[in-house]
C-alpha cells in the first residue's frame, strides 16, 4: 500500500491557527511595560515603517492587541531594560532580544552580501573602506552617533535614497551586526558599538541549528504553512532549508505533512503543528480592531488572500490618481472575518483620528459598519484622539 494522503487543512483551520499565533485570538490586555514586552516576545518581532499618517507600524501592531498601548512602553524595552533589539527579518523589526545569538548568521551575509553590492558601493563612494573606519573609530571614540553626526556629502539627488557615504557606511555596520541601534531621535536611529548595547556577543549557533530555530519558530506562529512561508518568516533561512526541514519533522513526527486549503487556488503542499487540530478549535476573540498595513496577519498578501479571502493592496506608493482605496488604508478585523478596510489618517494638531472613507467586506452590512465604528473609536481613543468618522463614509 501506498502512502495516505496529506490531511487538508480547511482554509477555516488555518485562519484561527493564523489568528491564535498572531495574537489576536485573545481579547486585548492591559497595557503595561510587561504585557508590552510579553506581546512582542509571542509574535516574535514587529515590524517597523517610517509612515506615520496614522502611528509607526510597530505601534499600531500593538495598538492592536494591547489596551491603552503607548510607544514610551516600547521603547524602555528598546533603550532600557534592552530586552527587544533593532534589525531585519523579512523587513526592519523590533526582535526579541533573546534571538540575537540567531542574527550572527544574518549579520555575516548581510556583510558580505552588502559590501559587494554595486548599489551600497555607490553610496559609500571610492574611499569605501576609510569612510567604514572613520564611521567606526568615531562611534567607539565618541559613544553613541546618528546620521547627523556626520558630514552630509555626497548627495546623490534620489529623494529617500539619497545618502552620504557616512550614512551607508552606519547601514553597512549595523546590518553586519558591528554597531547596533542604541536609541532613536525622533525617528532617526542612533547607533552604538554592538558590545556596548547589547553586551559580549556569544558563539553563534550552526547552520543545523539556525534552520530548526527558523522553522519551528516560524511554524509555531503560523500553524500551519507552507516552505516558502517558513522560510520568509523571518527570513534567516533558504526554501531549500525549509523544505528540507519540513521534510525531516514530519519523519520525526514533530510536525505533519498536510495539503493546505487556499481560497480561489488550489491546495498547497505544506506542514502543521501537530496538535493542529485542536489548536484550531480555540476561541476566538471578536473585539473589532483595526490593523496596520505590515500587522503580522495582514503582511502576507497572499496568504491573507488564501485564507480570509481579503484582497489587500497597501497604496501608500502608488500615485494618488490610481489609488483605489486611499493612502494608508487599515483592514478591520472582527472574530474571524475582516470585514471592511477604511481610509484613516491621524490630525495631530486637533488630536483627531480622521476615517474618510470605508469600505465594507460581503456579509451583513449592518454588524460590520457597526464593527468598524467600534474599532475606529477604539483605536482613536489608544491614541489619545478624538474619532472624526462621517456615517456617509462607508462605500
Amino acid at each position: 500500500m501506498g502512502k495516505p494522503a496529506p490531511e487538508l487543512v480547511p482554509a477555516s483551520a488555518a485562519r484561527r491557527l493564523l489568528l491564535a499565533g498572531a495574537g489576536l485570538a485573545d481579547p486585548p490586555r492591559p497595557a503595561t511595560r510587561a504585557t508590552t514586552l510579553a506581546a512582542v516576545r509571542a509574535l516574535g518581532f514587529v515590524q517597523v515603517d517610517s509612515i506615520n499618517a496614522v502611528e509607526r507600524a510597530h505601534h499600531l501592531i500593538l495598538h492592536a492587541r494591547l489596551d491603552g498601548y503607548r510607544p514610551d512602553l516600547l521603547r524602555h524595552h528598546l533603550e532600557t531594560s534592552r530586552e527587544l533589539f533593532e534589525h531585519w527579518t523579512h523587513d526592519a523589526s523590533v526582535i526579541r532580544r533573546d534571538w540575537l545569538p540567531w542574527w550572527g548568521h544574518r549579520f555575516e551575509r548581510d556583510r558580505v552580501r552588502l559590501s559587494r553590492h554595486a548599489w551600497m558601493r555607490e553610496r559609500l563612494g571610492t574611499g569605501w573602506k576609510r569612510t567604514l573606519a572613520e564611521v567606526r573609530d568615531a562611534i567607539a571614540e565618541r559613544g553613541p552617533l546618528s546620521t547627523r553626526d556626520f558630514p552630509a556629502r555626497g548627495r546623490t539627488g534620489e529623494g529617500w535614497w539619497d545618502w552620504s557615504p557616512h550614512k551607508a557606511a552606519l547601514e553597512l555596520l549595523w546590518r553586519g551586526g558591528e554597531i547596533a541601534v542604541h536609541s532613536r531621535r525622533g525617528f532617526e536611529k542612533v547607533y552604538d558599538l554592538s558590545e556596548r548595547v547589547h553586551g559580549k556577543a556569544t558563539t553563534t549557533p550552526t547552520r543545523h541549528e539556525l534552520v530548526e530555530f527558523a522553522c519551528r519558530e516560524a511554524l509555531d506562529r503560523l500553524g500551519a504553512a507552507t516552505p516558502r512561508e517558513l522560510a520568509q518568516f523571518m527570513n534567516l533561512v533558504t526554501l531549500a532549508e525549509a523544505k528540507a526541514w519540513a521534510v525531516k519533522s514530519t519523519r520525526d513526527g514533530t510536525a505533519v505533512a498536510v495539503t493546505l486549503e487556499r481560497i480561489g487556488k488550489k491546495p498547497a503542499a505544506g506542514v502543521a503543528r501537530s496538535d493542529w487540530r485542536k489548536a484550531a478549535t480555540a476561541a476566538i476573540d471578536a473585539t473589532p480592531r483595526a490593523l496596520a498595513p505590515f500587522d503580522p496577519l495582514v503582511r502576507d498578501r497572499t496568504r491573507l488572500a488564501g485564507l480570509f479571502g481579503f484582497d489587500y493592496r497597501f497604496e501608500a506608493f502608488v500615485p494618488a490618481a490610481k489609488r483605489v482605496h486611499g493612502y494608508y488604508t487599515l483592514p478591520v478585523l472582527t472574530g474571524e472575518r475582516l470585514v471592511a478596510r477604511v481610509d484613516a489618517s491621524s490630525d495631530r494638531e486637533r488630536d483627531t483620528l480622521s476615517v474618510r472613507r470605508a469600505w465594507l467586506e460581503d456579509g451583513p452590512a449592518a454588524a460590520a459598519r457597526k464593527s468598524t465604528i467600534a474599532a475606529c473609536e477604539r483605536l482613536a481613543a489608544s491614541l489619545g484622539f478624538s474619532l472624526s468618522l462621517d456615517r456617509k463614509a462607508f462605500a
